[in-house]
């Protein structure tokens, strides 16, 4: 054998296996006009004129071989070649010629002598390499479409025949590669789908492995390879960033655009007077998954209603679904002072892979910027606070003509004026109904506020309980330069 197509490997495709024949004249009379003749190698030499008895040429002839495929996925080359003589009479002699080196000695002619045939045993080795690569047509949209490349290459010696394909991810087990036998270095395509689903998103990734089985000359089913994502030589992690060692069998990863987001609005409905001191307020809480990833355990925070860790019903969400809560707020006093209740909540939760997702709530609309209690904006259109005016636009100030300091409701406990800090220039007086006057107070919306006890003037006793009725305030303020003044009856029930 002679690596003549320079692979630096013996007895492979293309190389030549040169023989060399021993003609041997074993009768009793002299042969004459000798040829070996070899229906596979080409024969060089002779003819030789003439080979005395007992006589032996071993120069004469020689004969080269080409190795085939067929060859190396028979495993071995087999020929005969025969050698043809005259005898002294003209008759024709000839033998089939024998392999002194196999000790089986066949003789399939009967004549005595044995004729095995010279075989020239080729080594095999049968291989495949499997690559599999992936295209996706949307990586942030559930229900996109990756289309898996199977790539089967022959990198052994041998014809593989019946190339399928089993992957567990697509579904695929028996996919016929094309072409489903190949030569040495030749390559078969297969393709399949999958439909990207909630769970993958939620994972951010997608990686698994298929294995290509095929037949050898001499097997079935006894040439596997478990896919690698393309560099047989550089090893890649898996999804989780993990690796085994072995570069030649990585995962296919197909990651995907992950897009965690919640949306938090807050609304309020304004119950009883539809504002007063002692009115409930009902916040409704509405959390939208916006994003494309499950959001867990998904609460509320809200300073303003001194609520912590209040879960959303339902508190996992899917992208697009929608979860609420409610909570309430009685108006005080100082919601009433103020003119306006306004206030922001925190949605917060976490995806699959532990990272926080949280939202600063808006009042309703996301695209459009409204603005607070006292007509601020932030330049973000997502986050306004929710408001609710206590003073209708038409009016300064407010006032709240009944008292009610003992019933131990804490509501309506002292004479409130909505509003009356925009006007800090002010004077409030309060008389009894004979004309008395009971309180007074510079700057009011400052305090002390008047709870139905005299602040001591002339002629009523100081922090004296004034009895029930009807009394009479008199407010002065300045607005834009100009006094105003209201004037009205105030109740005190007790």
């Amino acid at each position: 054998l002679a690596d003549t197509n320079g692979d630096s490997v013996v007895g492979g495709l293309g190389d030549t296996i040169t023989y060399s024949f021993v003609v041997s004249n074993t009768g009793n009379v002299t042969l004459s006009n000798i040829v070996v003749t070899d229906a596979t190698a080409t024969v060089a030499g002779g003819p030789l004129a003439s080979l005395a008895v007992g006589a032996s040429d071993s120069t004469t002839f020689s004969a080269t071989y080409v190795i085939t495929q067929a060859d190396i996925d028979a495993g071995n080359v087999t020929n005969t070649a025969v050698a043809t003589g005259d005898d002294t009479n003209g008759n024709p002699v000839s033998d089939d010629s024998d392999d002194p080196t196999d000790p089986t000695d066949v003789d399939p002619d009967g004549d005595g002598d044995p004729d095995d045939p010279t075989v020239t045993g080729l080594t095999q080795t049968p291989d495949i390499t499997l690559t599999k690569t992936a295209s996706i047509s949307n990586s942030s949209d559930v229900g996109a479409i990756i289309t898996y490349t199977f790539s089967v290459e022959n990198t052994g010696n041998v014809t593989i025949t019946n190339l399928i394909i089993d992957d567990i991810l697509t579904n695929s087990f028996g996919l016929i590669v094309t072409p489903s036998t190949l030569a040495p270095n030749e390559i078969g395509i297969a393709t399949a789908t999958y439909i990207v689903t909630q769970n993958d998103m939620d994972l951010g990734y997608i990686d698994n492995s298929a294995n290509a089985i095929g037949d050898s000359p001499n097997g079935s089913g006894d040439v596997s390879d478990v896919s690698d994502a393309g560099d047989e030589f550089t090893e890649t992690p898996d999804g989780a960033d993990n690796t085994n060692g072995d570069p030649t069998d990585d995962p296919t990863v197909v990651l995907l655009s992950q897009k965690p987001e919640i949306t938090l609005t807050k609304t309020a409905v304004v119950g009883g007077a539809g504002g007063s001191i002692g009115d409930v307020v009902t916040y409704t809480f509405t959390l939208e998954n916006t994003g494309n990833v499950t959001v867990y355990n998904i609460t509320l925070d809200d300073a303003f209603l001194n609520a912590s860790g209040v879960l959303i019903s339902p508190s996992d969400l899917l992208p697009g679904e929608i979860g609420t809560a409610t909570l309430t707020h009685i108006i005080t006093i100082e919601d009433v002072s103020l003119g306006y209740i306004e206030n922001s909540a925190i949605a917060s939760g976490f995806d699959l892979n532990g990272d926080d997702v949280s939202d600063v709530s808006d009042a309703g609309d996301e695209f459009t910027e409204t603005p607070d209690g006292e007509d601020n904006t932030n330049g973000d259109p997502t986050d306004d606070p929710t408001v609710i005016l206590l003073i209708p636009e038409d009016e300064e100030i407010i006032i709240y003509d009944a008292i009610s300091p003992d019933d131990g409701d804490g509501i309506n406990d002292v004479f409130t004026i909505a509003g009356l800090q925009n006007f800090p220039d002010n004077n409030l007086k309060i008389y009894n109904r004979w004309g008395v006057l009971v309180f007074e107070n510079d700057a009011y919306h400052l305090g002390p506020f008047f709870d139905g006890t005299s602040n001591g003037r002339v002629t009523i006793t100081k922090e004296e309980k004034l009895p029930s009725g009807v009394y009479y305030y008199v407010l002065t303020y300045v607005s834009s330069n100009e006094v105003k003044s209201k004037a009205g009856p105030l109740y005190i029930n007790r």
